[in-house]
């Protein structure tokens, strides 16, 4: 009679552990997951800025993307491969958001290989792709920002692996 309760004991005891041990997992769990969405609040880390350069025929010369903080400026620097003096594209942006989720935009462009130095300011609406026409017409730049992290990013994300995958099976 002594074993069978010892062993009854031993497994309360030990049922209880886990259902403690299982219950702080469990709310450490929670919390973790309550922390992680509050840090993926919407647009927390900056703007992605994605611009798609392309000539009348629709070859595509160059297609920078950037994720630059709020209020500070981001810059891409591309070199040709094994000449680090021979840029080939500089992209320098810095990104604001205002009133109505628009994102303010200042860009600087040059591609020497293109004789394109181009600077300016424009307003976007998030997810929403913008042509301007450059050097007389000679290139389109389409832009394109997105919050980061964000929905639309995470689209943004999904609609360029899957052109990559198509590309992939060509």
């Amino acid at each position: 009679m002594a074993k069978r309760l010892v062993r009854v004991v031993k497994v309360a005891a030990l049922l209880s552990s886990a259902f403690l041990l299982g219950g702080a997992s469990a709310e450490v769990a929670v919390r973790a997951r309550e922390a992680a969405r509050l840090e993926r609040h919407r647009g927390a880390a900056g703007e992605l800025v994605a611009l798609r350069l392309t000539r009348p025929d629709g070859s595509v010369v160059a297609q920078p993307r950037l994720i630059a903080p709020a209020g500070k400026s981001a810059r891409l620097v591309l070199h040709a491969p094994g000449r680090p003096d021979d840029v080939k594209v500089s992209f320098r942006i810095s990104v604001a958001r205002q009133l109505g989720d628009v994102i303010a935009l200042d860009y600087e462009l040059v591609l020497p290989d293109e004789s394109v130095f181009s600077h300016g300011h424009l307003h976007l609406a998030p997810g929403v792709r913008q042509a301007i026409h450059l050097r007389e017409g000679e290139l389109l730049a389409t832009w394109l920002a997105v919050p980061f992290p964000s929905a639309e990013f995470d689209d943004y994300m999904r609609s360029e692996r899957a052109l990559e995958d198509g590309a992939k099976l060509i």
